[in-house]
């Protein structure tokens, strides 16, 4: 498995907020070829060209013909506008299991709607803003809107565009805290995928209400998710604190005092009272 062991962004940019640990299969779409994993490893991380060719020390047109090639592959066809390619790279490497973010220490601090849900789903499919906007009867100014607010409630720098993608920055943030599952990407997925967006986009009600039952029920469950991932969180710190075994205690104490005289130490005993 590749693991994105840079924690720190190239140029300068620094959010300890929005860095997201992506590990891809290595038989997945691009066998026998580490520089094509690894961009793709970062394109799910929500790295920019810009990022990747520094990071590869490629050049950005490189970064942009791998990409290219990528996509194709993966058989990601859309003359209708109604796709994210990028976006809709990464979902299908979540779909087909070969793509885990790994789990964020950072409970999410703000709950989403049932709007901001809803729109984040479709996004994590791959959809463009505009098909979006039309499934969900809004405008595509709406959807930005949405969006915006999404990059500010998970920390996201929407203008560091050269260094970061919001949007897949955005899928990679709500992957790893565990905002949407994967049950519920799924049956978003499998209702956009292997379809004809046209006709979906046309005729959006079912979509629509089913979108929407779905992140109701996610932002029914979202308390008890923000309990517990700030539970794990707690205990993660506990477990880092350093811990003596009471057995080892004189020891230790043994160690610590050897060096010093007997008269001026204070003997174990007398630490108790």
């Amino acid at each position: 498995m590749f693991t994105n062991e840079n924690q720190n962004n190239p140029s300068g940019y620094n959010s300890t907020k929005d860095i997201v640990q992506v590990t891809i299969a290595p038989d997945f779409l691009i066998k026998y070829n580490p520089s094509r994993k690894r961009v793709l490893q970062l394109i799910a991380s929500g790295w920019s060209n810009a990022s990747i060719a520094e990071d590869l020390s490629f050049s950005t047109k490189n970064i942009e013909s791998i990409t290219t090639m990528l996509i194709r592959i993966a058989k990601i066809h859309d003359a209708h506008g109604h796709l994210n390619p990028r976006a809709r790279l990464v979902g299908k490497c979540l779909h087909a299991g070969k793509l885990k973010y790994l789990p964020s220490q950072e409970p999410p601090n703000e709950l989403l709607s049932e709007d901001q849900t809803a729109t984040l789903l479709l996004v994590s499919a791959g959809l463009s803003n505009k098909t979006i906007g039309k499934i969900l009867s809004i405008s595509e100014k709406t959807v930005e809107s949405r969006l915006n607010n999404l990059f500010l409630q998970f920390g996201i720098n929407a203008k560091a565009n050269k260094i970061i993608n919001p949007r897949l920055r955005l899928i990679a943030a709500a992957n790893a805290r565990q905002n949407i599952t994967q049950e519920a990407f799924e049956i978003v997925w499998q209702r956009t995928n292997n379809v004809d967006l046209e006709q979906v986009v046309n005729n959006p009600a079912d979509l629509k209400d089913a979108v929407m039952k779905i992140a109701a029920k996610l932002v029914e469950e979202a308390p008890r998710h923000r309990d517990n991932a700030a539970n794990k969180q707690q205990q993660m710190q506990l477990a880092q604190r350093p811990y003596i075994n009471p057995a080892h205690a004189p020891s230790l104490f043994n160690r610590l005092t050897q060096n010093q005289n007997p008269q001026q130490t204070a003997r174990p005993q007398d630490l108790n009272q």
